[in-house]
């Protein structure tokens, strides 16, 4: 995120603004298209964590199997996709409205350079959950910390020379690359393999037998993803719709800003799932597991509560000022109360992530993804009322609304969850 306040101002001056909207969209994208991941790269690290629960021999055979499977089918789907893209490009050509017939021309011939990056952003989530399940967090974010900020410095970088947007995409291309290389020889070291010998595992190990609980639980983590980005947006159009565009704007940008908020709790999460995954494969054979499991996740949510009402209480006092200083004082006054509505409201969503990571590490993602197509009918019929009556704090006020019972049903399902596994170990 730091690297990318410093190179807009940069790339803007470098390639001016229209071509820097363009690549803003292409980062967007690319980055969105990594929903395509059917939710296997959580479907991995939970199956690693799992397998190595179990230990003995065959516990890196069926890393590999299950790796290899993945790794195959997104290759696969994503190079379909990619060649689809194409087509679509060259038949009908780019999507945007620009200013002139020669820039048309530059970014679809950047588009088609950016297109096989899908390929190795869907085998990079695969390689990413297996280090994931194999504890290997320090090793992965040592990588992923320069090949994030590479992938916005590697079109700087271009901009010195060019401002042609196909070096722009070129270069992300070639970061990805570099990036699926060095994950891979990642993955080799944790499976105790050389990199050839893991090559060649990896090329002859496919089983389409493991495939199917893979999608199984990767089917409803997608659902999951589906149905959440519509959650999250959908309150923009309406307002645009029963408001103003102006109006978006006014809730828009404290949205994007207060939505960053669940980052710290969602870095937990991350190692919470390999972990409470070990656990939940071997909790009915052994209760001292299961008390462990139910412990860490107690702890878990009350040491994310300290740290969401620290967060928060600093926050709130602070958002009248910081936004008379960010956006001056006539955006301050018309939305301090809406940004400090969504604190609250992002402070739950935070909280919720702890029992959600903990369902789906249980193999409970069906529950949770379930839970959240219920949503979407019920939260659509509360936005759109407070926001006839309460303009955009109503939007504010409904997100809050659906976040407490978001979380409170997680909850829910958790201690249920608790209390069926409470059962089965005295069974």
């Amino acid at each position: 995120m730091g690297v990318a306040l410093a190179a807009v101002p940069f790339l803007l001056h470098r390639i001016g603004q229209e071509r820097l909207g363009v690549l803003s969209l292409i980062w967007v994208v690319v980055g969105y298209f990594s929903f395509l991941d059917m939710g296997l790269g959580r479907a991995v690290t939970v199956a690693v964590a799992s397998s190595r629960a179990e230990g003995g021999s065959s516990s890196r055979v069926h890393e590999l199997r299950v790796l290899a499977t993945v790794s195959s089918l997104l290759v696969g789907l994503g190079t379909a996709i990619s060649l689809l893209l194409s087509l679509g490009i060259i038949t009908w050509d780019e999507p945007f409205h620009l200013s002139s017939p020669q820039l048309s021309q530059e970014v679809a011939q950047a588009l088609l350079w950016m297109l096989p990056s899908l390929p190795l952003l869907l085998l990079s989530s695969t390689l990413r959950g297996h280090l994931e399940g194999a504890g290997a967090f320090r090793a992965l974010n040592l990588l992923r910390i320069p090949t994030g900020a590479l992938l916005i410095l590697g079109p700087c970088l271009t901009a010195l020379y060019t401002p042609d947007l196909s070096w722009a995409c070129i270069s992300i291309g070639v970061v990805r690359l570099v990036q699926v290389v060095a994950l891979l020889s990642l993955v080799a070291k944790a499976v105790d393999l050389n990199f050839g010998a893991f090559l060649t595992s990896l090329m002859r190990s496919h089983s389409a037998a493991s495939l199917r609980p893979l999608l199984s639980f990767g089917g409803w983590v997608t659902l999951s993803n589906i149905v959440g980005p519509v959650i999250v947006y959908v309150d923009r159009f309406v307002i645009s719709a029963l408001l103003s565009a102006s109006a978006v704007t006014l809730y828009a940008v404290p949205f994007d800003v207060v939505s960053r908020l669940p980052i710290l709790i969602a870095s937990l999460c991350s190692v919470l799932l390999p972990e409470l995954a070990r656990m939940s494969h071997n909790v009915v054979m052994n209760q001292r597991d299961g008390q462990v499991l139910r412990r860490l996740v107690s702890r878990s949510s009350g040491f994310s509560a300290g740290l969401m009402v620290a967060v928060l209480a600093f926050a709130w006092v602070l958002t009248p000022w910081a936004l008379r200083v960010w956006m001056g004082p006539e955006f301050a006054e018309q939305s301090t109360h809406v940004t400090q509505i969504l604190l609250l409201a992002f402070g739950i969503n935070a909280l919720a992530q702890i029992p959600f990571t903990a369902l789906q590490a249980c193999g409970r993602a069906r529950s949770v993804a379930l839970l959240h197509v219920g949503e979407l009918l019920p939260y659509g019929i509360v936005l759109m009322g407070s926001i006839s009556y309460f303009g955009i704090e109503g939007a504010a006020w409904a997100w809050l609304f659906r976040g407490a019972v978001d979380y409170a049903v997680l909850a829910w399902l958790w201690a249920r969850h608790t209390d069926r596994m409470s059962v089965g170990i005295k069974d």
